[in-house]
Protein backbone atom coordinates (compact mmCIF):
# COMPACT_ATOMS: atom_id res chain seq x y z
CA UNK A 1 0.00 0.00 0.00
CA UNK A 2 1.47 3.32 -0.99
CA UNK A 3 1.89 6.05 1.57
CA UNK A 4 -0.72 8.22 -0.18
CA UNK A 5 -3.26 5.39 -0.18
CA UNK A 6 -2.61 4.69 3.50
CA UNK A 7 -2.79 8.34 4.59
CA UNK A 8 -5.95 8.96 2.56
CA UNK A 9 -7.53 5.86 4.13
CA UNK A 10 -6.66 7.16 7.59
CA UNK A 11 -8.14 10.57 6.80
CA UNK A 12 -11.36 8.93 5.62
CA UNK A 13 -11.61 6.88 8.81
CA UNK A 14 -11.12 10.03 10.91
CA UNK A 15 -13.71 11.96 8.89
CA UNK A 16 -16.26 9.22 9.53
CA UNK A 17 -15.49 9.56 13.25
CA UNK A 18 -16.11 13.31 12.96
CA UNK A 19 -19.49 12.69 11.28
CA UNK A 20 -20.57 10.21 13.93
CA UNK A 21 -19.45 12.31 16.91
CA UNK A 22 -20.95 15.46 15.41
CA UNK A 23 -24.28 13.69 14.89
CA UNK A 24 -24.27 12.34 18.43
CA UNK A 25 -23.63 15.83 19.80
CA UNK A 26 -26.51 17.18 17.71
CA UNK A 27 -28.77 14.45 19.07
CA UNK A 28 -27.77 15.10 22.68
CA UNK A 29 -28.38 18.82 22.17
CA UNK A 30 -31.79 18.04 20.71
CA UNK A 31 -31.13 19.78 17.40
CA UNK A 32 -33.69 19.10 14.69
CA UNK A 33 -31.86 20.70 11.77
CA UNK A 34 -28.76 19.40 10.07
CA UNK A 35 -25.98 22.01 9.84
CA UNK A 36 -24.75 22.76 6.33
CA UNK A 37 -21.20 22.12 7.54
CA UNK A 38 -22.09 18.53 8.44
CA UNK A 39 -23.48 18.00 4.94
CA UNK A 40 -20.22 19.45 3.58
CA UNK A 41 -18.08 17.07 5.67
CA UNK A 42 -20.27 14.17 4.50
CA UNK A 43 -19.95 15.30 0.89
CA UNK A 44 -16.17 15.63 1.01
CA UNK A 45 -15.81 12.32 2.80
CA UNK A 46 -17.80 10.66 0.00
CA UNK A 47 -15.57 12.36 -2.58
CA UNK A 48 -12.42 11.20 -0.82
CA UNK A 49 -13.83 7.69 -0.62
CA UNK A 50 -14.35 7.69 -4.39
CA UNK A 51 -10.81 9.03 -4.93
CA UNK A 52 -9.47 6.35 -2.59
CA UNK A 53 -11.34 3.66 -4.53
CA UNK A 54 -9.95 4.92 -7.84
CA UNK A 55 -6.43 5.02 -6.39
CA UNK A 56 -6.90 1.46 -5.13
CA UNK A 57 -8.10 0.30 -8.55
CA UNK A 58 -5.09 1.95 -10.20
CA UNK A 59 -2.77 0.25 -7.72
CA UNK A 60 -4.48 -3.06 -8.42
CA UNK A 61 -4.10 -2.59 -12.19
CA UNK A 62 -0.43 -1.77 -11.65
CA UNK A 63 -0.04 -5.17 -10.00
CA UNK A 64 0.10 -3.94 -6.42
CA UNK A 65 -1.80 -6.01 -3.89
CA UNK A 66 -2.81 -5.46 -0.30
CA UNK A 67 0.42 -6.67 1.34
CA UNK A 68 -0.91 -7.93 4.63
CA UNK A 69 -4.15 -9.49 3.50
CA UNK A 70 -4.36 -13.27 3.37
CA UNK A 71 -7.59 -12.85 1.42
CA UNK A 72 -6.99 -9.57 -0.44
CA UNK A 73 -10.52 -9.34 -1.79
CA UNK A 74 -11.67 -8.57 1.78
CA UNK A 75 -9.61 -5.39 1.58
CA UNK A 76 -11.26 -4.41 -1.70
CA UNK A 77 -14.79 -5.05 -0.42
CA UNK A 78 -14.22 -3.36 2.95
CA UNK A 79 -12.43 -0.43 1.35
CA UNK A 80 -14.73 0.49 -1.49
CA UNK A 81 -17.97 -1.34 -2.17
CA UNK A 82 -19.40 -1.69 1.32
CA UNK A 83 -18.54 1.85 2.56
CA UNK A 84 -19.96 3.40 -0.62
CA UNK A 85 -23.19 1.48 -0.09
CA UNK A 86 -23.31 2.56 3.58
CA UNK A 87 -22.64 6.22 2.74
CA UNK A 88 -25.22 6.32 -0.06
CA UNK A 89 -27.73 4.50 2.14
CA UNK A 90 -27.14 6.94 4.99
CA UNK A 91 -27.54 9.92 2.68
CA UNK A 92 -30.78 8.53 1.26
CA UNK A 93 -32.08 7.78 4.75
CA UNK A 94 -31.21 11.32 5.80
CA UNK A 95 -32.96 12.88 2.82
CA UNK A 96 -36.15 10.91 3.48
CA UNK A 97 -36.56 12.38 6.97
CA UNK A 98 -38.51 15.55 7.62
CA UNK A 99 -36.23 16.61 10.46
CA UNK A 100 -33.08 15.28 12.06
CA UNK A 101 -31.66 14.34 8.66
CA UNK A 102 -28.34 13.89 10.38
CA UNK A 103 -29.49 10.60 11.93
CA UNK A 104 -29.21 8.86 8.56
CA UNK A 105 -25.80 10.43 8.02
CA UNK A 106 -24.63 9.24 11.42
CA UNK A 107 -25.74 5.65 10.88
CA UNK A 108 -24.22 5.57 7.39
CA UNK A 109 -21.03 7.15 8.76
CA UNK A 110 -20.87 4.71 11.67
CA UNK A 111 -21.18 1.66 9.42
CA UNK A 112 -18.76 3.10 6.86
CA UNK A 113 -16.32 3.95 9.68
CA UNK A 114 -16.19 0.33 10.78
CA UNK A 115 -15.79 -0.91 7.24
CA UNK A 116 -13.06 1.53 6.25
CA UNK A 117 -11.20 0.87 9.49
CA UNK A 118 -11.35 -2.83 8.69
CA UNK A 119 -10.11 -2.08 5.16
CA UNK A 120 -7.09 -0.26 6.57
CA UNK A 121 -6.46 -3.15 8.94
CA UNK A 122 -6.71 -5.85 6.25
CA UNK A 123 -4.53 -3.76 3.93
CA UNK A 124 -1.75 -3.46 6.49
CA UNK A 125 -2.06 -6.97 7.83
CA UNK A 126 -3.41 -8.27 11.08
CA UNK A 127 0.06 -8.59 12.59
CA UNK A 128 0.66 -4.83 12.26
CA UNK A 129 -0.71 -2.77 15.17
CA UNK A 130 -3.60 -0.58 14.07
CA UNK A 131 -1.89 2.56 15.44
CA UNK A 132 1.09 1.95 13.19
CA UNK A 133 -1.14 1.17 10.26
CA UNK A 134 -3.03 4.46 10.67
CA UNK A 135 0.26 6.30 11.00
CA UNK A 136 -0.37 7.38 14.61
Amino acid sequence: MTLFHRVLGSIIVLLFVVIVVWGLVLRVLGRRDTPAALWAVQHWTENLLVVQTVVGIVLLLMGRRAPGAELPWFHYLYGSLFPLIAVVGGRLAGLRREDREYIGLVWGGFIAFGLTLRAVQTGCGLEVPLRACLGL
